[in-house]
């Protein structure tokens, strides 16, 4: 395309030349004539290409696995003259089902227009979709013109949805986790003010906000104020995700690591339902990373397992026998809060790492086990700790 529209100059130098040195009017007009045309079309494509610009709506798009996602393109003309027949083609990334993604449009001077196209997420990963190609010309279609704008949006597509409904085994007061029963109210959590009433204790009285309270009724009367609290009991949850390949047996191996994750973020929402504080351990020989229980962490979780991958084999097995996976969960959960439910996600440990891990138990752990390649399990491993069966597919993990 620039090689024509080279040519084309040339030609307009050589229809000028002869527009100089010819002595025929209408030679003349017609060399004068095409000579406007070419320049002006030259004009026209390079006013459209410093005018045109691309945005993309949305830096980080986040989705499921197995879920449509949309992506919206802004394409804007800042110029006074209208741009023709603009061709638009987004790159999808590592994206293999998509629809739409190519688009055709005509923008009017000083117009915007949104291009949106729609990619399926079949797999699980992070993906980077850009840049935007744009094809367009002047009205003759004489200098066609190619840009292409850098921008990116970055996509998370998450873990395929899934339910995980598993009872809390207890708790202490003054936490996160709601509850309807007032005997575990948060004083450190205030709700709101009530006016006081007869038979309410004496140290629930907000003493500053009764004294605001009076100066503003004066004479009309003053009144105590009592502080209502939120109705809590401490539980954070502690997911700990083992993604070591050589703990998986060879049978099914890379189809029980996805189905791991799912389950891993099947709890990280359910825990985000009850409002509980979150943490993770994602755990493999090449690479362990940890996000500390607290709140707000949901989202930058869901990311870290979105980007997991399976990872090359290596030796997950420490000299006495005892999964390498059971011994950082003995260390790491050593450091968690008080109260913690600390749950294991991932193959069978073996009854000598049970028996290890329930020392955790001295620091005020609850231990739950959620197992993927055993056909049937007990409902408990020795101490007392509960394991659970993971289905290997459905929507319900257990």
């Amino acid at each position: 395309m620039v090689g024509s529209g080279r040519r084309l100059l040339l030609g307009a130098f050589f229809l000028f030349i002869v527009f100089l040195f010819t002595s025929f009017y209408v030679v003349q007009f017609i060399a004068l004539f095409l000579v406007l045309i070419i320049i002006a079309s030259k004009i026209y494509s390079d006013y459209l290409i410093r005018n045109l610009r691309v945005k993309r709506r949305d830096k980080e798009l986040r989705a499921f696995r197995y879920a449509w996602t949309q992506v919206e393109i802004l394409v804007e003309n800042h110029g006074r003259l209208p741009a023709y027949m603009l061709a638009l083609n987004d790159s999808p990334g590592g994206l293999a089902v998509f629809r739409n993604i190519r688009g055709l449009c005509t923008l009017r001077a000083n117009s915007r227009l949104v291009i949106t196209w729609h990619g399926y997420c079949a797999e699980r990963g992070v993906y980077t979709l850009g840049p935007v190609i744009v094809r367009g010309c002047d009205p003759l279609g004489l200098f066609p013109f190619h840009l292409s704008y850098p921008e990116t949006t970055t996509l998370f597509v998450y873990p395929a949805p899934a339910f995980a409904n598993i009872k809390s085994p207890g708790g202490i007061p003054l936490g996160t986790l709601l509850t309807p029963n007032t005997l575990y109210e948060d004083l450190t959590r205030c709700r709101s003010l009530r006016p006081y009433h007869i038979g309410d204790e004496p140290r629930r009285i907000n003493w500053k906000a009764s004294a605001r309270v009076g100066a503003v009724r004066g004479a009309e009367g003053s009144g105590l104020m009592v502080n209502e609290y939120e109705a809590t009991i401490s539980f954070p949850v502690f997911i700990f995700l083992n993604i070591a390949r050589l703990d998986y047996g060879l049978r099914r191996r890379d189809l029980y690591m996805e189905r791991s994750i799912e389950v891993a973020a099947a709890l990280c929402l359910m825990a985000s339902r009850q409002r509980q504080a979150l943490g993770i351990t994602v755990y493999s020989p090449q690479s362990t990373s940890i996000i500390a229980p607290s709140t707000f962490t949901l989202v930058p979780i869901l990311e870290r397992l979105a980007a997991v991958k399976h990872g090359s084999p290596e030796p997950s097995s420490t000299e006495s026998g005892v999964s390498s996976a059971a011994a950082v969960l003995l260390e790491r959960g050593k450091y968690l809060p008080y109260g913690t439910r600390l749950l294991y996600v991932g193959p069978d440990l073996g009854d000598e790492a049970y028996r290890g891990l329930n020392t955790l138990k001295r620091y005020h752990l609850s231990l739950e086990y959620l197992i993927i390649d055993e056909k049937t399990v007990t409902s408990l491993v020795p101490g007392n700790s509960r394991r659970y069966q993971i289905k290997e597919s459905g929507y319900e993990v257990v």
